[in-house]
């Protein structure tokens, strides 16, 4: 078995029975949309991607998941660059470790997210994407108010692959057309 598929076994099983808020559809099937979309934008984004919840939603720490990775077979430069970028996609100021307002806590992520790698920012388009996609389903009351505020964020991401961003940013503003 390849590194890549022991990758995906285990990830699944770390999520196993979560599911996709307002949904009956497995945690796992996000992270796989988000690793597909970005697979061929560089060599470990489809890695990366897969993994980009990790710390958030398990109680997996990043070095048990840098080694683990080595054991899956990837090499240590490979396996510190998939868990460095999985640990800039996870996120900082939460209501566990900080008193601020969440309204002010996510203008802090935000503009940390403006400074994080190529690679992840790459997948964290693929993410809002896709994020986008569930809220336009599920809480289409709210869809504006996101949509602009992550265009917003996309105008200060701008490391991430260009192809990527720029479909993003042109389904966003489709969606905010549609959402009136």
């Amino acid at each position: 078995m390849n590194s890549r598929l022991k990758s995906i076994n285990w990830v699944r099983a770390q999520h196993q029975g979560q599911l996709i808020k307002e949904t009956n559809t497995p945690y796992f099937e996000h992270l796989l949309t988000v690793a597909n979309r970005v697979a061929a934008t560089a060599p470990l984004n489809y890695e990366i991607g897969l993994c980009h919840d990790l710390f958030e939603k398990t109680l997996v720490t990043q070095p048990d998941f840098m080694a683990r990775l080595q054991e899956f077979g990837y090499l240590s430069d490979e396996a510190a660059h998939i868990g460095n970028c999985v640990a800039q996609l996870t996120r900082h100021f939460t209501k566990a470790n900080n008193s601020l307002p969440k309204k002010m806590r996510k203008a802090l992520e935000d503009e940390r997210l403006a400074y994080v790698s190529a690679d992840a920012q790459t997948v964290k388009y693929a993410d809002l994407s896709d994020n986008a996609e569930w809220m336009m389903i599920h809480d289409r009351h709210h869809t504006r108010d996101y949509l602009q505020s992550k265009l917003a964020l996309l105008t200060e991401m701008t490391d991430g692959d260009a192809v990527l961003r720029q479909q993003v940013m042109r389904q966003f503003q489709s969606l905010m057309a549609s959402v009136g």
